[in-house]
């Protein structure tokens, strides 16, 4: 059977009440639309400025003073006016919240609350102060928030991962009803409807017993359940079974973005961040694939609004997954450029890129050409450390340009992320990535695995080969003068 995002019914719910109060004061001062998919790296959804100064954010369907931040996966009902959108509502999906229990940095996968999660080279992954993270940073046990997209496995494909801080005891995810007991009133969480399927049981056990419940339980409804969990118990709170979604007949213009799934070129269907997509009549630039990320305009069906009828599909980014996964990150100006053979030095690493390799801009959002880089240019690089060719440049899964960040004020212009090599600690030094680090007497020192600042004594007396260091500084002639240092967990091979 096919396997709908978990939320599906949810945004049918969203689209069916926004439809309903179109007659009203909606239509008065614009065009009412509505708006799913990845919240882009400039703010932007499926092309669209948001104007929230008066819109009503919630998470999940409750109230929160959060904002919309780059990868999550938001729903969006507002007024229309060229490319700008008053928002009068719009959700944060989050699909997952509490511990990691797994995590394969060669598959670039984590595990939470028994759901594979699965990360790509758009994903977005910050510490609760807004610290950007590589997935490196993460470890077993790091309690963290997902907003992704559910795929047809019941993976969960991340678009924005939150390390929360401090201890947190509440635990959400969404998912179906199997071998549900109404006498009991519990239920096992799996990742697909088809309670049958080999390996779709996250291995946990729901007790609704004390919940306050919303809907009417059934097997293989989908479900969500917040509450505490308890060596594989989640003892619920709150659950909800199931949504309705009355649909009242009227057409509004929907507006999606995220990266699809399920493509099925002989229906000309593929799932979109919970809606299916009809693209038979649709104007379709570029090329479509499994993974692809896409802006879709269309309308909904007469009588199944989580159908849409396309009428325009722009492939945006190519698809963010592939043969190479993203372990770690450089920051910094581009120090040289060969866009022939499409390489780069940044941070004094050197780069190479390939037809695969997503380049972007970040503000606005939106592809550019290798040959658009220049030497100057600040960006971001996501790089797979395990990947070199004969050169000993990395592989490049991501170059973002970012506008220009001047860090004179608080020391550094580089960002560097890597493994200590030929560490010499009578003299302080060390490389990464063959790029030597130095320091002096104004370099700060952090452990991130007890969080807290070290003394540069301590620092080299605990630095050891292969631990990986976050490095900020300024490059000069062959070597990074450190500003700081942030040793962070160990290399596990």
């Amino acid at each position: 059977m096919r396997k709908q995002g978990i939320w599906k019914a949810g945004l049918a719910t969203l689209v069916a009440v926004f439809l309903a109060s179109c007659s009203g004061n909606l239509g008065d001062n614009g065009n009412p639309v509505v708006l799913a998919g990845v919240v882009a790296s400039d703010g932007t959804l499926a092309g669209m400025t948001l104007e929230l100064t008066s819109a009503r954010i919630t998470q999940n369907g409750e109230p929160t003073d959060r904002g919309l931040k780059p990868g999550m996966v938001v729903e969006v009902q507002g007024q229309a006016q060229g490319t700008r959108v008053r928002v009068e509502a719009a959700d944060i999906k989050i699909e997952l919240t509490g511990p990691i229990e797994a995590i394969d940095l060669e598959t670039a996968t984590l595990t939470v609350l028994g759901t594979p999660v699965r990360v790509d080279a758009l994903t977005r992954i910050e510490e609760e102060n807004g610290t950007t993270l590589a997935l490196a940073d993460l470890k077993v046990g790091d309690f963290v928030e997902i907003s992704g997209v559910r795929e047809a496995d019941g993976t969960v494909l991340a678009g924005y991962i939150e390390r929360k801080s401090g201890d947190e005891s509440y635990v959400e995810a969404k998912g179906f009803a199997c071998a549900l007991d109404t006498t009991a009133q519990t239920f096992a969480l799996w990742s697909s409807a088809d309670c049958t399927e080999v390996g779709a049981d996250t291995g946990i056990l729901v007790d609704y017993a004390s919940a306050q419940v919303e809907g009417t339980p059934a097997e293989g409804v989908p479900v969500e359940v917040e509450g505490k969990l308890e060596t594989g118990t989640l003892r619920a709170s709150e659950v909800e079974f199931g949504y309705s979604h009355d649909y009242p007949g009227e057409s509004v213009e929907i507006e999606l973005y995220g990266p699809l799934t399920n493509l099925d070129e002989t229906q000309m269907t593929f799932e979109l961040v919970g809606y299916t997509v009809d693209y038979a009549n649709a104007r379709v630039e570029g090329v479509l694939v499994e993974g692809a990320y896409v802006e879709v305009e269309g309308t909904p069906d007469a009588s199944d609004p989580t159908l849409v009828h396309a009428y325009e599909v722009e492939v945006k980014y190519p698809s963010g997954s592939g043969e190479h996964v993203p372990t770690h990150e450089a920051k910094g100006p581009i120090e040289a450029i060969d866009p022939d053979a499409r390489t780069l030095t940044v941070a004094g690493m050197d780069f190479y890129a390939d037809d695969h390799t997503i380049v972007k801009e970040d503000d606005p959002d939106r592809p550019i050409a290798f040959a658009d880089l220049a030497v100057g240019d600040w960006v971001e690089v996501k790089y797979d450390a395990t990947a070199q060719n004969a050169d000993g440049a990395y592989y490049a899964v991501k170059i973002e340009r970012e506008g220009y960040e001047d860090r004179s004020g608080e020391g550094y212009a580089h960002e560097l992320e890597g493994y200590v090599q030929n560490l010499d600690r009578e003299n302080r030094t060390f490389e990464v990535g063959g790029v030597l680090v130095t320091v002096n007497d104004a370099t700060r020192y952090e452990d991130d695995r007890s969080d807290r600042d070290l003394a540069a004594d301590e620092f080299w007396s605990l630095v050891q080969e292969g631990d990986r260091v976050e490095v900020k500084g300024t490059y000069q002639e062959g070597s990074l003068l450190a500003y700081e240092i942030e040793l962070k967990d160990p290399h596990d091979d």
